[in-house]
């Protein structure tokens, strides 16, 4: 599981059961619309909890390894040579820099709005997406772009790595807006949107089906972390797709949430679309004959860590407040305040927001702070601003799928945490269900999609753990606090707080 902030390796029977885990932290650089990761670093951490997996795990249990699959982050864009190594730091999904190219394109062609519209379905209209990135390295870096073999995401990097083979999928792909997406399983680009784009073809990496076995791992990496030789590597897919496999998302009456850095619900539907006022869309899963819708609310999880850590617990000139895990004590405070946080609301658009308004300008804070806030409150109001803002995006989820969401599966960091678990159950108002092993879980599916795949398992990989049925009697309280959360919203962004000072 190739994250931004880390990678995790995991170890799984073909019964579903965990044999063994691993992972190493990453970091990234932002600053103004640069957003970038070390892709040689990515590399290394690979290949260092590959080897720590191993270490723990014992060359007699690697050696029965049948298959290699992957997930991970999407939209991030690294130029490779011919043997896979990078030619740049690899471009995240919060980069901006390539957003003035993608307006270009509409403004030199009349039909590109509608037509990216109907066939993809996002209009090229910059904001993080791949063909941004993609554009700014061939007309910005050209000696880059010169020297590139071809652009590719996350999980087709990591593959070309394990196995020496260029290769990606219309899933992994998709947000380099070069696909028709109207037919699922698509192997080529759309020559109509490649020339509209500007995009040079041959830059572009081959197109295989998803699901398919790319390569297998070269021979040095699988001698040294003890596995066999020719074992298969399947392609990529998204880090969306695999909470959906771990959430069962795609079941109906189901919607599945993964709340990590961001905050995602994930559903499905049969038909290609969009919802551009709410920011819903369909997109190609690993599945041929349905869609899987993805909306994405922004930062979550990381709102509540910023909280924690750089307010609750800070190390600064008031004091040494630090603790070795910002979430100690996460639940006890939780417990400690009241449904409502005694009136504060947390608003966590503090890299701006996405669905269901997006405004990459709008920013978060506390809102109702009182004489009697207490710390406790200001954690809780956190946790419940995070479920504020999906409450807030469930609804336009529910119109674009057509079917109600009558139960929710979550996964991700806020799954460990029962009381966090609970306040979503209670500001959703409606019964949460958590999966076994949050933190491993995209990792744990998409082992078992691969297997799966290759014919070695028909084990179902969808595996909850506890349930929390929403309390009634917080339910006019969360009603009343959800109106005050949507209300904030509008009122702060005249504010315009992260836009940059006009020009004197």
């Amino acid at each position: 599981d190739i994250g931004s902030t880390n990678v995790k390796v995991v170890l799984v029977r073909d019964d579903g059961a965990t044999l063994g885990a691993a992972q190493r932290p990453l970091v990234w650089e932002r600053h103004g619309d640069v957003a970038e990761q070390d892709a040689v670093a990515l590399w290394d951490a690979v290949q260092g909890a590959l080897r720590d997996l191993a270490s723990a795990a014992g060359s007699s249990v690697m050696g029965r390894v049948g298959a290699v699959g992957l997930c991970g982050q999407y939209s991030s864009i690294v130029p490779v040579d011919a043997d896979a190594q990078p030619l740049a730091p690899m471009r995240l999904y919060l980069d901006q820099r390539g957003t003035p190219h993608c307006y270009d394109v509409l403004g030199r062609h009349e039909e590109a709005f509608t037509t990216w519209l109907e066939r993809h379905p996002i209009p090229p209209v910059g904001g993080g997406l791949a063909l941004g990135h993609i554009l700014a390295f061939q007309l910005d870096e050209s000696d880059i772009h010169e020297r590139t073999a071809v652009y590719l995401e996350p999980v087709d990097y990591v593959a070309a790595r394990l196995t020496g083979v260029l290769a990606a999928t219309q899933g992994s792909m998709f947000a380099s807006q070069l696909i028709d997406n109207r037919t699922l399983g698509a192997t080529a680009y759309d020559p109509d949107l490649v020339a509209m784009a500007g995009i040079d073809p041959d830059r572009l990496p081959r197109l295989v089906s998803v699901g398919d076995a790319i390569g297998t791992v070269l021979p040095d990496l699988a001698a040294e972390i003890g596995i066999g030789a020719e074992v298969p590597v399947l392609t990529g897919i998204t880090d969306s797709c695999g909470q959906a496999l771990a959430t069962g998302a795609d079941r109906p009456g189901r919607v599945g949430i993964a709340i990590g850095t961001t905050g995602v619900i994930l559903s499905g539907v049969d038909a290609l679309g969009v919802d551009l006022d709410h920011e819903v869309l369909a997109m190609p899963g690993v599945r041929t004959d349905r869609y899987l819708v993805s909306a994405e609310n922004g930062i979550a999880g990381r709102a509540v860590e910023h909280v924690l850590d750089h307010l609750i617990h800070a190390s600064d000139a008031l004091g040494s407040h630090g603790v070795a895990d910002p979430f100690d004590g996460f639940d006890e405070a939780l417990a400690s305040s009241p449904a409502g946080a005694r009136g504060v609301r947390f608003l966590p658009w503090l890299s701006g927001s996405l669905s269901p308004q997006a405004d990459a300008s709008v920013r978060g804070g506390f809102v109702g702070v009182s004489l009697d806030t207490r710390r406790v409150d200001l954690v809780r109001a956190t946790a419940e601003g995070v479920a504020h803002n999906l409450r807030w995006l469930l609804e336009p989820v529910e119109v674009f799928t057509g079917e109600a969401a009558e139960e929710v599966v979550l996964t991700g960091g806020a799954a460990r945490s029962p009381r966090w678990s609970q306040v979503l159950a209670d500001v959703l108002q409606r019964p949460v269900r958590t999966v076994r092993e949050p933190g491993h879980s995209g990792a744990r599916a998409t082992a078992g999609w691969a297997l799966d795949q290759l014919g070695k398992t028909d084990t179902d990989w969808v595996r909850l753990d506890r349930t929390f049925d929403p309390d009634p009697n917080t339910a006019d309280i969360h009603a009343h606090a959800q109106s005050q959360f949507t209300a904030a919203f509008d009122a702060l962004r005249p504010l315009n707080l992260g836009a940059p000072p006009p020009a004197s």
